[in-house]
């Protein structure tokens, strides 16, 4: 039952992928940021080690900010972890954190011939303190989106407590063209943006 579960998921994901669309200008910057963190998928979480004292830790993690084919969403990295993972007991122990995001973690450096490593892919990072999701609306917003977008992740072991964690934001730099490095954003105006980006022109993956 179980897998005939995971299954159906499977299928609706598939069926429901989609192209990003286009991101908005480059010298729209908090645009970019934002949906950068709409459209990927993963993120990099880098955290000061338990495991390693002294040394930072990097780990790619599952991400999802609302449903993929939705406009709507919140800006907010989030995550689902289990308290025996090592990145958990990380930011358990000192929550302090940054992710980095990649336009390459979506489809639009691949398909402009953009390298990862060139300013015009889009890079952004969001600096803070991780602390736990317990309110119940925010909950179901976090689940809506990351089954859907990583099917396998409902069907996680009970067992193991996975809980979903977010970032509360502190610091954003942003890098997205030629001419200078990462530039700060306001945090205050990163969370109140509107996204204006349309899905009409995307194109459905089979």
């Amino acid at each position: 039952m179980i897998w005939r579960a995971v299954i159906v998921c499977c299928l609706v994901a598939v069926a429901t992928a989609y192209y990003e669309p286009t991101p908005p200008d480059h010298e729209d910057l908090i645009g970019t940021a934002r949906w950068i963190v709409k459209y990927s998928n993963i993120s990099v979480v880098a955290t000061n080690s338990v495991l390693l004292p002294g040394f930072p830790w990097a780990k790619t993690k599952d991400v999802a900010d609302g449903l993929y084919n939705e406009t709507f969403s919140r800006g907010i990295p989030m995550i689902y972890s289990s308290p025996m993972a090592t990145l958990t007991h990380d930011f358990t122990a000192d929550p302090k954190v940054t992710f980095a995001y990649s336009a390459e973690f979506t489809h639009w450096c691949m398909d402009q011939d953009i390298d990862n490593d060139s300013p015009t892919c889009g890079l952004i990072a969001l600096s803070g303190e991780m602390e736990e999701v317990t309110d119940e609306d925010e909950i179901a917003f976090a689940k809506l989106g990351m089954f859907q977008r990583h099917p396998i992740t409902a069907s996680w072991p009970p067992g193991h407590g996975f809980r979903f964690y977010k970032l509360a934001i502190q610091n954003i730099l942003v890098l997205d063209y030629f001419g200078g490095p990462h530039k700060h954003v306001s945090v205050e105006d990163y969370l109140n943006y509107k996204p204006t980006w349309g899905l009409e022109e995307s194109n459905t993956v089979f």
